[in-house]
């Protein structure tokens, strides 16, 4: 229950105040400047409720919609056993639905959507590598054949469009993917994977910024703590991108022209 509200430290950057002026805000496990209530754990520390940031953003200009375009992309990121195998130290403590993911794939087949996987590499040889991995010992696992760097069981067996590997937090960085993207017609990417807070918060702001619609499914994403997970979805869905159930993506898919060989089959 309270790993899903956020922290003060989350609550203060959404608002945009220091953690210090939210607590002292407070009075009587109210914030009344904002309308917060305040839950505390069974630890006595603060937490306030995501649905409730949530409305102040929508209060204050954030989080409109901006729907999708006239063609989308599906971004696949690190969807490798490093990051789906519970052995791993990269491993994910979020839900993370395989299922889902692979309907939307298949989605996407059927409706012309290109797809593109993803796989972050450490580069020893690469100045920005080295000092990524300098800040984040852990990726220095993730060479290009590590068996842990290999595609999930879940998606080994899709055939992407493209398949690429990057040494760069962003999709989009150092590749001519967002070139290769707008050849393709494509006005919006879906992007799923991981991390939320790391590579795919990257990529969806990078593509904002190169003009495409952002819409990321929750279902399909996943971090290390269920806080980080709704703290970046929140923030995403604030100031980049449309946050939205897998069945609403698929919903919308469905509605797009079937590719000409599955229309002759």
């Amino acid at each position: 229950m309270y790993d899903k509200l956020l922290t003060v430290s989350d609550a203060a950057k959404m608002l945009g105040i220091s953690a210090s002026t939210l607590r002292r805000l407070e009075e009587n496990g109210e914030v009344k400047t904002y309308g917060l209530k305040v839950v505390y754990t069974p630890g006595g520390q603060r937490r306030y409720l995501a649905d409730e940031i949530q409305r102040i953003y929508s209060q204050t200009g954030f989080a409109s919609k901006i729907g999708f375009g006239a063609k989308a992309a599906i971004l696949i990121r690190d969807v490798t056993y490093a990051f789906m195998d519970s052995g791993s130290t990269l491993a994910i403590n979020t839900p993370f639905n395989k299922t889902a993911l692979c309907r939307l794939l298949g989605a996407a087949r059927l409706h012309q959507s290109p797809t593109v996987f993803t796989r972050t590499v450490y580069q020893e040889d690469h100045p920005f590598s080295r000092m990524w991995g300098k800040k984040f010992s852990s990726i220095t696992v993730l060479t290009d054949d590590a068996y842990l760097n290999q595609a999930d069981a879940a998606v080994e067996d899709i055939a992407f469009d493209r398949m690429q590997s990057t040494c760069y937090i962003s999709d989009l960085h150092g590749h001519d993917l967002t070139m290769w993207l707008k050849q393709q017609g494509v006005d919006t990417v879906i992007l799923g994977g991981v991390t939320a807070s790391g590579s795919l918060r990257a990529t969806a702001i990078e593509a904002f910024q190169a003009g495409f619609h952002v819409v990321v499914p929750r279902e399909i994403v996943g971090d290390r703590s269920q806080s980080v997970l709704d703290f970046t979805l929140l923030d995403l869905n604030a100031r980049y991108a449309d946050v939205l159930g897998i069945d609403e993506v698929l919903g919308w898919l469905a509605e797009q022209p079937v590719a000409a060989e599955q229309t002759q089959a």
